[in-house]
């Protein structure tokens, strides 16, 4: 017989023991689509909060290469106004030219104390240029409540969450205290034009945003900027973008200048390529919790069918046969189950990615600058990733079944 027509009755007949003890396959084919669907939806799921939180934390805190001067950053978190890059009108042209960079947003982060006239509470002074940071940090679309202030007046927008813990509301004045680059104390009492709600904790809960103009103002920093945002075409070149930025810009600034690409500017940026460990343990423990369930399921098949192996072999049926007609039984579960699984996974995902799974009460207090709503993002690659590995699961898991069934004699098998 030719080995073509010798697969295709092994086939039909692995196809056909599938169905002798339904509940048991029904066992084995939901231990794979439980894993198969955990696998693809936590994919989905994971991706969704690392593409949000890097692509958030990029708006708001790091662009892709961060500009500051050159001492800035090992005294970060003092915000010494004093180390500022100076005569920004001159740099921020020869920034925007070069070829990879698509925008350059200066914007001064300082500390300051906000005075309602009965009570102060710390806060963070973010200014900025508010008509270029559309598509940024997006500072327009934050606006719950009111106008976005004005070039030249004394204007801003509070978190609401803040405007709440102050008894504030539009069109109330606060004062605000703060260093300037003369490291000295400064002030400005500007009134509130509008209410901001981001869905960011910290944002919401401490962060006052005003014209670049009047932060500058304020700080005695004119023509200057604590940082410059520098985002890129692909982020992928960010490193060398920075050297290049680097090099370019540090003759033009005392005490010159230091930029940084977006890995590099803090541990837990560092941390995020610990991403793919992940997706690996995920995979490795869903997988290895169905493959521990066929073993069992596929041992108690094998140990039934010992009088019906034992039959085989003496009617000439080769071990290598046996060991493959076990085999397509487990991988005809297993494919089974990975479909529907990577289905349900999917089709799980696909439905949050539109609606979100929102998880503000377990972010509260929380100073992650993140949304407290998650978007899975789902991807072709996921469910072809988790239907493969279901597969194997299944098929690798019916190895040590099916060489238990070859151990056997055919005389003893048939006495059983």
């Amino acid at each position: 017989m030719s080995e073509p027509r010798r697969r295709l009755p092994l086939l039909r007949l692995a196809a056909r023991n599938t169905r002798r003890n339904t509940r048991r396959t029904m066992l084995t084919m939901t231990a794979v689509m439980v894993a198969v669907a955990a696998i693809t939806f936590s994919f989905a799921y994971i991706g969704g909060i690392m593409d949000d939180f890097l692509d958030t934390f990029a708006r708001i805190q790091t662009g892709h290469v961060r500009i500051t001067h050159k001492e800035f950053t090992a005294r970060e978190r003092f915000l010494p106004m004093h180390l500022n890059v100076s005569h920004i009108s001159e740099l921020l042209p020869v920034i925007r030219s070069h070829p990879t960079v698509v925008e350059a947003l200066p914007r001064i982060r300082t500390a300051v104390l906000v005075d309602n006239g009965t009570e102060n509470k710390p806060a963070m002074l973010i200014g900025a240029d508010m008509e270029r940071e559309t598509g940024y940090l997006d500072i327009l679309a934050m606006i719950s409540e009111g106008r976005a202030p004005q070039i030249g007046e004394a204007e801003m927008l509070i978190g609401f969450q803040l405007a709440e813990q102050l008894g504030v509301s539009v069109g109330d004045t606060l004062t605000l205290l703060g260093q300037t680059a003369y490291r000295s104390l400064g002030g400005i009492r500007a009134r509130i034009t509008g209410l901001t709600s981001t869905g960011i904790d910290p944002l919401d809960r401490m962060t006052i945003f005003m014209t670049l103009d009047q932060t500058q103002y304020m700080t005695d920093m004119e023509d200057g900027t604590t940082e410059i945002l520098v985002f890129i075409e692909d982020v992928e070149l960010a490193g060398i973008v920075a050297a290049s930025l680097q090099e370019e810009l540090d003759p033009l600034v005392i005490g010159g200048v230091e930029a940084v690409s977006w890995e590099n500017q803090s541990e837990l940026m560092q941390m995020l390529p610990m991403a793919d460990s992940i997706y690996g343990a995920i995979m490795f423990i869903f997988l290895l919790m169905a493959g521990l369930i066929i073993v069992n399921t596929m041992i108690m098949t094998v140990m039934e069918r010992t009088q019906e192996f034992g039959m085989l072999s003496a009617m000439g049926m080769h071990n290598r046969s046996i060991v493959i007609l076990i085999i397509t039984e487990g991988l005809i579960i297993g494919l089974i189950g990975a479909v529907i699984g990577g289905l349900v996974g999917s089709g799980f995902g696909i439905w949050l990615e539109k609606t979100g799974l929102n998880v503000s009460k377990a972010m509260e207090g929380m100073d992650w600058p993140m949304s407290s709503v998650f978007y899975p993002d789902w991807k072709l690659s996921y469910l072809i990733i988790g239907i493969t590995a279901g597969v194997l699961t299944a098929g690798i898991a019916t190895l040590l079944p099916a060489r238990r069934a070859i151990r056997m004699k055919p005389a003893e098998a048939l006495r059983e």
